[in-house]
């Protein structure tokens, strides 16, 4: 199903790039927003990931002749093009910062946020056991985990991918979610 959208979406940007790029916004717009606003929270003002978001599409609809669906579809690619360059943003606004000054109007706001604080390494650790557990599961079980949670996948979609049956990547699935709750057991979802 999306490598028959795919293919027509990379041949819209191509005979029609304006609808195309159209298309492309509306269908990845809040995708690509939620990947650029993990990576740069933080350190980057909403306005700065807003624009960072376009000049996202922008890269893409300018490269979008070198979109090779033989390699992955575009969702993976925005997936990818995005988090290098959230990635590089980051590093680039970090080394920029000397660091909090004690007369910064911001700084109760940035001690009052301890809880916050706390409760985001709470979420990264239990993060970093899930991960660990989901690599452990081992091939094929990982990445139909990853491709369907994080990826946004299908089943469907997966099995093609995959090339596998669909009712095996249902049933895989299933039994690649139960090994991993009893694996992680006392991680809750809050």
């Amino acid at each position: 199903m999306t490598g028959n959208s795919d293919e027509r979406l990379a041949a819209l940007l191509n005979s029609d790039p304006q609808q195309g790029y159209v298309e492309l916004t509306e269908k990845y717009l809040g995708f690509v927003y939620k990947i650029a606003h993990s990576k740069l929270f933080g350190i980057c003002s909403k306005e700065d990931i807003e624009e960072f978001v376009c000049d996202i599409f922008y890269e893409f609809y300018c490269k979008r002749d070198r979109i090779d669906l033989e390699r992955g579809s575009i969702k993976a690619f925005l997936v990818v093009f995005t988090k290098r360059r959230a990635i590089n943003l980051f590093n680039k606004k970090a080394k920029g910062q000397d660091g909090i000054s004690l007369y910064d109007d911001n700084l109760e706001n940035i001690l009052i946020d301890n809880e916050n604080v706390e409760r985001r390494v709470l979420e990264a650790e239990a993060k970093t056991k899930i991960i660990a557990s989901v690599k452990a599961l081992g091939s094929p079980d990982c990445e139909i985990l990853i491709r369907k949670h994080y990826l946004g996948q299908t089943l469907r979609e997966i099995s093609i991918d995959l090339d596998m049956k669909v009712k095996t990547v249902e049933k895989r699935y299933e039994r690649a979610l139960k090994k991993l709750r009893a694996v992680i057991g006392g991680v809750e979802n809050e």
